[in-house]
C-alpha cells in the first residue's frame, strides 16, 4: 500500500485479482460495474468476524447487497461500481481481506476445521504453511492444494492438482475379542478386518483411514503411527481426474517438499493443451502425459 493523504494504492498481484465469468483480470458490465473476488492472506477459508463485517460494509456500500461463496471459500462481491474499486479494495485491505484467488495460479488453499472428531491430523497449520510460501505463485494453470485430516476428504483432496490427506496405521494388540463384537468390522468400508478364533487381524486391503478405531470399546485396536498419504493429478470440471497416489505416511515438512518440487517440474514440463496455442495443460495432464515416475524425477 503507498500513497499521499487519503490516497490508497493496492499493487495487485499478476493473476488473480479480479475475476468475474470471463478470462479477464475485470469483467466490465455496461462498463459501470465489476465483479470482486476477495480472500483472506495467507490464503484459509477461516474468516474472522470483523472481516465479516467489513465485508457486510463494502456489500452494502459498493456492491448490491450479494455475495458468493466460492467451492474454494473465496469471497465474490458482484456488482461494485468500478468508480469505488479502490475504496472497497482499502477496506478489506485494512481487514486482512486481499483481491485474488483466480487465474493461472496456486489458488486458495482448502484445509479441513481443526476441531473436527474424526481428524486423525490438523491440516490447518501446514495448510497455511503452504499458503504463505506458495500462494499466488504463477503457474501454467491453475492449480488447486487440498489438505484432509481423514480419509473422508471433505475438503476434496482426491480431486485437487495436489490433495494431501491425514492417515493412520491401525495396530492390534494380542488380546481375544469379545464373541459378541464386530462393530470394527461392520465399519469397515473396505473389508480390510478379519476376525479368527477371536482375535482381529488387519489385512493388506487396510487404506489406513483409522475409522475403525471409533468404535473398539475393548481397546484392542490402537493408533500405531499417522502421516500424510499425499496424491497428485486431480482436477474437476468437465472431465474430472482422480489424483494417483505418489507418498505414504510422510511428515510435514515432507510434504511441503513435495508440493515446491510438484510445482517446480510442472512449470518446467507443462505444454500446450492439444489444439490450444495459449492455454497450457493441468497438472494431471502433464503426468498423464509424461506418467507420475517422470513428471516427479
Amino acid at each position: 500500500m503507498s500513497g499521499k493523504d487519503d490516497s490508497f494504492t493496492l499493487e495487485m498481484p499478476k493473476v488473480g485479482i479480479i475475476k468475474g465469468v470471463l478470462a479477464k483480470d475485470i469483467e466490465v458490465v455496461g462498463d459501470k460495474v465489476v465483479n470482486l473476488r476477495t480472500c483472506a492472506r495467507p490464503y484459509r477459508n477461516m474468516y474472522s468476524v470483523a472481516q465479516l463485517r467489513a465485508l457486510r460494509n463494502v456489500i452494502e456500500k459498493y456492491g448490491s447487497g450479494k455475495v458468493h461463496l466460492s467451492p474454494r471459500h473465496n469471497l465474490e462481491i458482484p456488482e461494485v461500481r468500478q468508480k469505488e474499486i479502490d475504496t472497497a479494495l482499502k477496506e478489506l485491505y485494512i481487514a486482512g481481506l486481499f483481491p485474488g484467488g483466480a487465474g493461472t495460479s496456486v489458488r486458495n488453499i482448502f484445509t479441513c476445521p481443526d476441531w473436527c472428531s474424526r481428524q486423525i491430523r490438523p491440516v490447518q497449520e501446514p495448510g497455511k504453511m503452504v499458503s504463505m510460501r506458495l500462494g499466488d505463485h504463477d503457474m501454467p494453470n491453475k492449480v488447486t492444494i487440498s489438505f484432509a485430516g481423514c480419509a473422508n476428504g471433505c475438503s476434496r483432496p482426491h480431486n485437487a492438482d495436489i490433495g494431501v490427506i491425514a492417515i493412520g496405521k491401525v495396530s492390534v494388540n494380542d488380546l481375544a475379542c469379545p464373541d459378541d463384537c464386530d462393530a470394527c468390522i461392520k465399519i469397515c468400508k473396505f473389508n480390510a478386518i478379519a476376525k479368527t478364533n477371536g482375535k482381529i487381524r488387519i489385512t493388506d486391503d487396510c487404506t489406513h483411514c483409522a475409522q475403525c478405531l471409533g468404535v473398539c470399546r475393548d481397546d484392542i485396536l490402537g493408533l500405531e503411527e499417522t502421516g500424510f498419504r499425499v496424491l497428485m493429478g486431480g482436477k474437476e470440471g468437465s472431465s474430472v481426474m482422480f489424483g494417483r497416489e505418489y507418498a505414504s505416511f510422510v511428515e510435514d515438512y515432507e510434504v511441503l517438499e513435495i508440493i515446491e518440487k510438484s510445482l517446480h517440474n510442472y512449470a518446467a514440463k507443462a505444454g500446450l493443451r492439444p489444439g490450444s496455442t495459449r492455454k497450457k495443460e493441468r497438472l494431471g495432464e502433464v503426468i498423464e502425459r509424461l506418467g507420475l515416475e517422470a513428471f516427479m524425477a
